[in-house]
């Protein structure tokens, strides 16, 4: 037997602890949003927070369009290590700004460099596993996201109670640059065999009628990964076949919905803080429940998505979709049934907590799976062009949400788009699923 499972455990192990890194520094922008609006010599509005949620988010676009490309021309191991490393740069000028100017250009430059991570981690995934456990390492790699969101916003929370934002920054900053140093001892390129997949493929013990066609399906998923029909094409041959295919246009829909959804985090600690009456730290930690939810629905998903069929994936992520909406439903008409303001936290953050729990499996899973299926050789350009129309459309619902939010209509207004973009979100999802169904039908 090769030496696979300790060269992948130590793969997934970086990719792992590199990706928390490169989001802990992303959301320091976040985390600090309650003490920035706090902070009186800055003036800060929240219109400005949802700018800096905004330019990053466009940042973020840019970076897609720059690393997805790069990405596959120097690989996926420098592309990562770059990322790390610039992001947590950008964490300590951030850290060192001093009016909203320097905020918004160093949330720009954050957001842009660590867009980096997702398409580095394709490349590799795409080389390092087998397709029949895509969906298990996507699901694993996809809870270092929402894990580290959840640790990084109670710690840094807890800090901001007895330090000031600046020295919260700066040591978010010090953890990336530690995770940067075993990151580039430890993350490997690719397998030094070319045949690293196909060894040991005859060993199948199991002689019934399922154990032989997932042996079967298992030859036949990586047989297609070695033989891909996007083999050798240059980078234009690539990109005009994405831009035909149907498919790639469905998924496009799906993440710029699934998208804004997820950049609800944003705005959850000043959401709660307005309307609760929190302080920025009570705030800060208090929000954690949407990554916590985020988590635990990647949690679930590592023991289901594998498993199911793609008929049964469509009819998990529609209903978990549909419970997104309920939530949202349920924070926009709470008023309405005159509970106390104790009741309505714990209801608020159980809703907060269940639509977190509903978006993460859909907006992870099939998006990533398919870029490293259907790109091919070009699987990280393919994950950053449907990433770069998923931003764009965040930073258009930052932009409008920070203003809804000091409306006259505020919270209710916001959340009254909140609800729209959910209900396309259901039959958007519910759409691109079919067609993977469709497809694995004709295959």
């Amino acid at each position: 037997m090769s030496n696979r499972p300790p060269q992948q455990l130590n793969i997934i192990i970086a990719m792992y602890l590199g990706y928390a890194a490169m989001m802990i520094c992303r959301q320091m922008v976040t985390i600090l949003s309650p003490a920035l609006l706090a902070d009186e010599t800055l003036a800060l509005t929240k219109t400005n927070l949802g700018d800096f949620a905004a330019y990053g988010t466009l940042g973020a676009l840019v970076g897609k369009l720059i690393w997805g490309p790069l990405a596959d021309i120097i690989g996926g191991r420098f592309t990562f290590l770059i990322g790390i490393f610039l992001t947590a740069l950008f964490v300590i000028a951030f850290g060192l700004s001093p009016n909203v100017m320097a905020f918004t250009v160093f949330s720009f430059l954050l957001y842009c460099t660590k867009s980096s991570g997702w398409p580095a981690m394709t490349k590799l995934v795409g080389e390092w596993y087998h397709p029949h456990h895509y969906g298990r390492v996507w699901s694993i790699i996809s809870t270092s996201s929402r894990f580290s969101v959840v640790l990084a916003t109670l710690f840094f929370g807890w800090l901001l109670s007895f330090m000031d934002w600046r020295s919260v920054a700066f040591i978010a900053a010090a953890f990336a640059l530690v995770v940067f140093i075993g990151c580039y001892f430890f993350l490997q390129e690719k397998p030094e065999n070319p045949n690293f997949f196909r060894e040991n493929q005859s060993d199948h013990t199991d002689t019934s009628d399922e154990g032989i066609a997932l042996a079967k399906a298992a030859k036949q998923a990586v047989d297609n990964k070695y033989n891909h029909p996007l083999q050798d094409t240059s980078m234009g041959a690539g990109m005009l076949a994405f831009v035909k295919s149907p498919r790639v246009w469905l998924v496009v829909l799906m993440l710029m919905m699934l998208t804004c959804m997820m950049a609800f985090l944003d705005f959850v600690a000043v959401y709660l803080m307005e309307t609760y009456q929190l302080s920025p730290s009570q705030a800060a930690m208090a929000s954690t429940i949407f990554p916590i939810g985020s988590l635990a629905g990647l949690l679930a998903s590592i023991a289901f998505y594998d498993r199911f069929s793609k008929k049964g994936i469509r009819t998990v992520l529609t209903i978990a979709m549909t419970l997104s909406l309920l939530s949202i439903l349920t924070l926009k008409y709470l008023s309405w049934f005159n509970l106390s303001v104790e009741v309505n936290y714990i209801v608020a953050l159980s809703a907060i907590f269940l639509f977190a729990f509903s978006i993460s499996p859909a907006y992870y899973l099939p998006m990533s799976i398919f870029s490293i299926e259907y790109g091919g050789p070009h699987s990280a350009k393919l994950v950053s062009f449907i990433d770069a129309f998923g931003f764009a459309a965040s930073a258009t619902f930052a932009f409008i949400g920070g203003r809804l939010a000091d409306s006259a209509g505020g919270w209710s207004s916001f959340m009254n788009m909140l609800i729209l973009i959910s209900a396309v979100g259901i039959v958007s999802v519910w759409a691109f699923m079919h067609a993977e169904y469709k497809a694995a039908k004709s295959e």
